[in-house]
């Protein structure tokens, strides 16, 4: 190992460290109290934070209809969920129960209807509350499949957090950034599901509008159901009051097959696109928007894309 990377693996061991302090808190003082304490710690430091900045210049942007004060009492509502997801990710075994009594779900038809048509279904969604118990109870709730992610950037961490999801949620684990298409084709041909976010930037992706501007916008959920045939079931959660949820899979999103398999593609993404910014208009408290999802800065001041969320999110 070159002294480089040696060091940057310290660096990474270093970052580790109060990460799992905090998660070991976390777990001994239980569910309730540490997704309240994490929601207490976000609340007061992410107003501190860089990406306090990128948060309010998206809703701005996004919700100039909305009055700065009020902009300023969702962004703290936001960092307090963030904190809320940060303080339960040590107590997925508290969701693991199919029903469960801390989340309420509703519409699993329409993914039971997608399955039983036997061309797969894919669980599409966004950052909205504590996204990873979407997926943990999608599987749960007997949908089989895979889950895309995006890794963080600390390997350490996200190792932790990849082996949490394969503990309680899907096994099957596709990063997004590695040669993961073939499983994920392979996956829905079987007839099962992907759970997946689309609502980051994607550097690679399509420029689709949101929000009226164009956004770097993830292929993959429309691309699959076009080569495919699967459906695009979208799914939503909501926190109600403390750790506790209400989730719901919606009718399916339509994609139209004209003969221009890129006119399609881009058809379908904007109409994922309108979809999740329906959900983010109506609970724009539950959404991530420390996300730099537009990447509007002036280019002298950008710095290179990484990738983000600290769950490294499916997406």
């Amino acid at each position: 190992m070159s002294l480089k990377r040696a060091l940057r693996w310290a660096s990474w061991a270093l970052q580790a460290i109060p990460f799992f302090l905090m998660m070991g808190l976390f777990k001994v003082i239980g569910v309730d109290a540490a997704s309240a304490l994490g929601g207490w710690m976000a609340r007061g430091l992410g107003p501190l934070l860089g990406p306090h900045r990128t948060a309010r210049r998206n809703i701005a942007r996004a919700l100039p209809e909305m009055s700065p004060e009020m902009r300023e009492a969702t962004l703290r509502a936001m960092w307090s969920n963030l904190g809320r997801v940060f303080g339960e990710y040590p107590h997925f075994r508290n969701y693991t129960a199919y029903p469960n009594a801390r989340i309420e779900v509703s519409g699993t038809g329409h993914v039971e209807a997608a399955l039983k048509a036997g061309k797969g279904a894919i669980l599409v969604s966004g950052h909205f509350a504590n996204w990873e118990l979407m997926a943990l109870t999608a599987y749960r709730a007997g949908f089989d499949g895979a889950e895309v992610y995006r890794p963080i950037n600390n390997p350490i961490v996200n190792a932790w957090i990849v082996r949490q999801r394969r503990s309680y949620a899907y096994p099957l684990q596709v990063s997004k950034t590695g040669e993961g298409a073939r499983q994920l084709l392979k996956t829905l041909k079987a007839g099962k599901s992907l759970a997946m976010l689309a609502d980051q930037k994607h550097r690679e992706g399509v420029a689709v509008p949101f929000f009226g501007k164009d956004a770097m916008t993830v292929p993959g959920p429309a691309v699959f159901a076009m080569r495919t045939g699967a459906a695009l079931v979208p799914v939503t959660m909501e926190r109600t009051t403390g750790a506790r949820f209400r989730m719901a899979f919606h009718p399916q999103i339509e994609i139209a097959r004209t003969g221009d398999a890129t006119a399609d593609v881009k058809a379908g993404l904007l109409k994922i696109n309108q979809w999740l910014e329906g959900v983010v208009r109506a609970r724009p408290a539950m959404w991530l928007w420390a996300h730099d999802r537009w990447d509007d800065r002036p280019r002298k001041n950008r710095k290179p894309v990484r990738q983000e969320g600290i769950g490294g999110a499916a997406s």
